[in-house]
């Protein structure tokens, strides 16, 4: 009985040893994961913005009369080119008159006192010699004289105002250029330094343009762009940055940029003008865009899937530079990348990806 449980147990195990070795072994399958993709270009279409701006003045001030007193007359109106030395506005002459005389009647007043009191000192000193006064009374008399010839140089001073002030009552150009703006009529009482006019100088015009702060970066100081007159779009013009707003407008949250315009531009004051962005080859920012979806990770490491020529993702980080819309500008990824768009967060480094086709990811 014991042979034949031996031999029962025996063929078993050789049964069993048999399915072993004809079983495969099983091998666990790599997960391909769909995904869609693009092909990054070169630099941003950005780096051609245009920019629409409007012609100004670049150096504008306004012009008012040093001396108080009312205005009788204004020659020059908005618009008016107006040239150096020319007379824009006059004031009552009345008042400087007056002021002329009372200055030099107060010379003349002070000018004798100054005699009378050098006749006054002379005398006492002859006096003392022949011990008529004391040295007291002599030195009374010399402050006096003293003080009667400061009088007379203030009243010299105020003669010489007075005279200056008659000249002051013209407001004169002092420079070619453009009335831009009136800031007075004939009949107003003006104080002494009050604006009357806002003049443009001549030949030093500019484009002013209003950047978002995204693209601020993009601007320096002495950068060439082109430029078009919207009323003239047949040629373009040379212009050279000249100024970047180190501050946003606190209404727009924009950046002001001024760029010179040549002096042989035609351009006239208030034109609307067009701004474009020249870089020359090799200086084209290595910027690329790609759609919001493309990027996974924290605010600042953010990241992008590569995908290589075996189809195996590869995780960059990257810079953000700004947003258009959406999509996003990023630095750190060379221009013709394959760079995976949609799926990112379910992907692990090394991963064999299948690139989905046009009409699979529509």
């Amino acid at each position: 009985m014991l042979l034949m449980l031996n031999k029962r147990s025996v063929l078993i195990a050789s049964v069993l040893l048999a399915l072993a070795a004809c079983k495969s072994e099983v091998q666990p399958v790599a997960e391909i994961r769909p995904v869609r993709t693009m092909v990054v270009g070169g630099a941003l279409p950005a780096a051609a913005e245009v920019y629409s701006g409007e012609v100004r003045a670049r150096h504008e001030a306004p012009l008012g009369f040093r001396i108080p007193g009312k205005l009788i007359s204004r020659a020059a109106d908005v618009g008016d080119h107006v040239k150096k030395g020319q007379v824009l506005a006059k004031l009552d002459a009345g008042d400087v008159a007056l002021n002329a005389s009372a200055a030099a009647a107060g010379l003349a007043s002070a000018q004798a006192q100054l005699s009378q009191a050098s006749i006054d000192y002379k005398r006492s000193l002859e006096l003392l010699a022949q011990n008529f006064v004391s040295q007291a009374e002599v030195d009374k008399r010399k402050t006096a004289l003293v003080s009667a010839q400061k009088q007379a140089e203030q009243a010299k001073a105020q003669v010489d105002l007075a005279n200056n002030q008659a000249s002051y009552a013209q407001l004169i150009a002092d420079s070619d250029g453009v009335v831009t703006k009136t800031l007075a009529e004939p009949g107003s009482v003006l104080a002494a330094g009050q604006s009357v006019l806002m003049v443009a100088k001549a030949g030093a015009y500019e484009a002013v343009i209003d950047v978002p702060e995204n693209r601020v970066q993009a601007w320096q100081v002495g950068q060439k762009v082109k430029l078009v007159l919207w009323a003239d779009d047949s040629a373009q013009l040379d212009g050279v940055v000249n100024e970047v707003s180190p501050a946003a407008d606190p209404q727009t949250r924009t950046y002001r940029v001024k760029v010179t315009l040549p002096e042989d531009s035609g351009a006239a004051l208030g034109m609307t003008i067009q701004v474009k962005q020249v870089f020359a080859a090799g200086d084209i920012p290595a910027e690329i865009s790609v759609p919001m979806s493309a990027l996974y990770g924290k605010e600042k490491a953010m990241r992008v899937w590569v995908v290589d020529a075996k189809n195996t993702v590869h995780s960059r980080e990257v810079t953000v530079l700004g947003h258009q819309g959406q999509q996003v500008r990023i630095q750190g990824v060379p221009a013709g990348s394959v760079v995976v768009t949609a799926g990112v967060h379910l992907l692990r480094e090394g991963q064999t990806v299948k690139i989905l086709a046009a009409q699979e990811g529509a």
